[in-house]
């Protein structure tokens, strides 16, 4: 009898824990690595265009970036959000399509890299070239390669999310 009322409680309490976890109401998921997370989404505005990002704001997220998918849609992109500015490095690891690079410090273009090639198939890791800014930012934009030509996106040029 003792052992069933301790296995009871055992039970009660994981369940509790799964509640707190898993709560559907909660507005941020927790971050567990092995778990699905669903994307996140917001609206960027840059030069009267709006885009439809998904946010990497999270290490697992920011690891996985645009790895493994074919394309983007049109005024879609990845916005990467750091916790401090740094320069930060990127690769084209896993990418079937080029990409613009647009780097951020606080709400404020401070540089762009254009049509940054995908890698050739085959193509081994080591050999991949790192991409980073000119100075130190704490968000980084990707999208479709030509995206800054087409938008005029240019350093001192000013960003703005709002959630959907």
């Amino acid at each position: 009898m003792k052992k069933f009322v301790i296995q009871a409680i055992l039970l009660l309490l994981v369940i509790g824990i799964g509640i707190f976890l898993f709560n559907p109401k909660s507005s941020t998921a927790p971050d567990i690595p092995f778990l699905p997370q669903p994307a996140k989404f917001s609206n960027l505005q840059i030069n009267q265009t709006n885009l439809k990002v998904e946010i990497a704001d999270t290490a697992s997220r920011r690891s996985k970036g645009l790895r493994g998918r074919n394309s983007l849609g049109e005024n879609e992109g990845m916005l990467f959000i750091f916790d401090k500015a740094e320069k930060h490095a990127f690769w084209m690891k896993g990418l079937s399509f080029a990409l613009d690079f647009i780097w951020i410090k606080a709400d404020k273009v401070v540089d762009v890299l254009e049509n940054i090639p995908f890698p050739s198939p085959g193509q081994k890791d080591a050999d991949l070239p790192i991409y980073s800014s000119k100075e130190e930012v704490d968000k980084v934009l990707e999208v479709n390669g030509g995206t800054v030509k087409k938008l005029n996106i240019k350093a001192g040029d000013i960003i703005s999310i709002n959630d959907f």
